[in-house]
């Protein structure tokens, strides 16, 4: 009578895991297989982006897309010099006493380098954006713009030229034509120059911003959120440099950053409990090791979900908020649009200058190699607060695959 009971119940048991599975298999199979292809196939950074586009097609959209910029703020830039015009005052700064934060656009011509005379105007767009967003910002913190002309034919570079009755500027070379060492030493210092101008303006903090990064509409939101309140937020202390920009090929789960793909499972596992509660309620009345098998289940069918759809899609639901925005340690590679504070401006530029960049160790990895021997801290904030959009790159002196960008 005892084994036939319990021969019942083994079967029934079966049978119920078998209800289970089959049931995962279609959510599975639904989900990976017809769902997110057709919602995700024209979305960058997931796997189920197949739709093939040519070189051309993105030079294209991305020459586009820089038009609509610079329409959009070269009035912006046009309006604020008529006002300081009227104003009469010269050189201009948003506010003429101590800074809170000094803004500083690196800048050489990219204008010369296009092909068929293309006129992209990066640095119009960025310095339009920043004071359009400075305005609309409800802010007590005092801002300066800065234009740091590092150009090595300064007279030639007409759009900064242009520029300077209008934004204060700091200009490295003097005269038509400047000789130069290696364009990677250069650039290691032509930055220690633009930061150190901006320091003898009495900032107390130096943003430092490369003129192909267009500013988001949330950066000074998000800005007054990470460094006002240091009180209030240990992270954010002692900090020597924080990261605004990062690039999007590099900010998914699969990475060499440790907090990525716990962070993948840490969601799995929120969304799978949500979704254990109603199929245990609901469609199944199950034992407690059935409840376990059903939670690895639906938490790993959400971290597969997010390797799909793709980290850098994901955290754009952060933009929600300014208060939603990530704070991480940060990665290497790349100084689109790095924040430092004062005393870790002053340490950086202190490094930088016992180190020679070369081709393979641009100033980017100086600076992670003095970061990791000094034990300095450094953050940096997602999703990004800026977009890169030159299509030139003067360090290599050629056109970058438009792939890399947007």
């Amino acid at each position: 009578m005892g084994e036939r009971l319990f021969k019942k119940c083994r079967a029934f048991l079966c049978q119920r895991r078998f209800q289970v599975i089959r049931f995962y298999f279609l959510l599975y199979g639904i989900t990976f297989f017809l769902v997110l292809p057709l919602l995700c196939c024209d979305l960058r950074h997931s796997v189920y982006n197949f739709r093939s586009r040519s070189s051309n097609q993105e030079e294209r959209r991305l020459r586009r897309e820089n038009d609509e910029r610079l329409a959009k703020n070269e009035p912006i830039v046009q309006m604020y010099a008529d006002l300081l015009s009227k104003s009469n005052k010269s050189p201009p700064l948003l506010h003429s006493e101590h800074i809170d934060v000094g803004i500083t656009v690196v800048t050489v011509s990219r204008n010369r380098k296009y092909e068929g005379g293309y006129q992209p105007r990066h640095l119009t767009q960025v310095l339009g954006r920043l004071v359009d967003l400075i305005n609309i910002t409800n802010t007590e913190l005092k801002y300066g713009i800065f234009l740091c002309n590092v150009d090595g034919h300064p007279d030639s570079y007409r759009e900064a030229t242009s520029l300077n009755p209008t934004f204060t500027t700091f200009q490295k070379f003097k005269g038509k034509q400047a000789k130069f060492v290696d364009i990677f030493e250069k650039e290691k210092m032509d930055y220690i120059y633009c930061i150190e101008e901006t320091l003898k303006r009495n900032a107390s903090n130096v943003f430092m911003i490369e003129d192909d990064s267009y500013p988001h509409k949330d950066l000074f939101l998000v800005l007054e959120k990470v460094i006002s309140y240091p009180e209030e937020n240990q992270k954010t202390n002692n900090v020597t440099f924080i990261k605004f920009y990062h690039p999007e090929r590099l900010l998914g789960y699969l990475s060499l950053q440790l907090e990525r793909l716990p962070e993948m499972f840490a969601l799995g596992a929120v969304f799978g409990t949500i979704l254990v509660v109603p199929v245990c309620l609901y469609l199944f009345k199950e034992s407690d090791s059935d409840v376990r098998l059903l939670w690895i289940l639906s938490a790993l069918y959400f971290s597969l979900g997010a390797l799909a759809i793709g980290r850098v899609n994901l955290i754009e639901l952060r933009r929600f908020s300014a208060h939603m925005y990530q704070v991480t340690p940060a990665a290497s590679c790349c100084t689109q649009a790095m924040f430092f504070p004062q005393d870790g401006a002053r340490s950086i530029v202190k490094h930088l200058k016992e180190v020679t960049c070369k081709k393979g160790y641009g100033k980017d990895m100086a600076l992670e190699e003095i970061r990791g021997r000094g034990h300095y801290k450094a953050l940096m904030v997602q999703p990004n607060l800026f977009i890169h959009t030159g299509l030139f790159s003067t360090l290599r002196r050629g056109m970058v695959n438009p792939f890399l960008l947007g």
